[in-house]
């Protein structure tokens, strides 16, 4: 059965069977699921799509809306990433990658310290070390050594 939606609809059936099982998250899926029951005519109506899928009414207006006007193209990705960008450059890492080799920087602070001074980017000690994880990067200092123990000469004395 052709309805208004399967004539304005541009893929056909057998392409959108395909594209739904591709391993998209599960939201895009029902995107591709929801232009498919529309073209084979299983619904007259939005509200009847979205009580078929389990959307409010607004979600699937909005799909539709979103169809029209680019596509299929701009229907499947998802929401943008709204999450703040990282005030570390990639130079500024990199200076600091080479402070930490050659043992400049042994602690958070001392971080925090030298993107502060050298590349004007203030970071407080939570963010650098969040930033570490991110990264998966780790402080690595040698072992500590006694003070008094710290002579090559005692070293090797105590070694024999």
């Amino acid at each position: 059965m052709e309805t208004v939606f399967s004539r304005q609809i541009q893929e056909d059936v057998a392409d959108l069977k395909s594209r739904e099982k591709e391993p998209f998250a599960k939201g895009i899926a029902d995107r591709i699921r929801f232009l498919r029951l529309l073209k084979e005519g299983h619904a007259e109506r939005l509200a009847d799509v979205a009580a078929l899928l389990g959307y409010h009414l607004r979600t699937v207006q909005r799909w539709w809306q979103t169809y029209r006007a680019g596509g299929l193209a701009a229907l499947l990705p998802g929401p943008p990433h709204r999450g703040a960008s990282e005030r570390i450059t990639p130079e500024a890492w990199t200076g600091l990658r080479a402070e930490m080799e050659a043992g400049h920087i042994g602690s958070l602070h001392d971080a925090q310290v030298y993107l502060r001074d050298h590349w004007s980017i203030d970071y407080g000690i939570d963010a650098i070390s969040k930033l570490f994880r991110r990264r998966k990067t780790k402080l690595k200092t040698g072992r500590p050594h006694h003070r008094k123990a710290a002579s090559p000469a005692v070293q090797a004395a105590f070694k024999k």
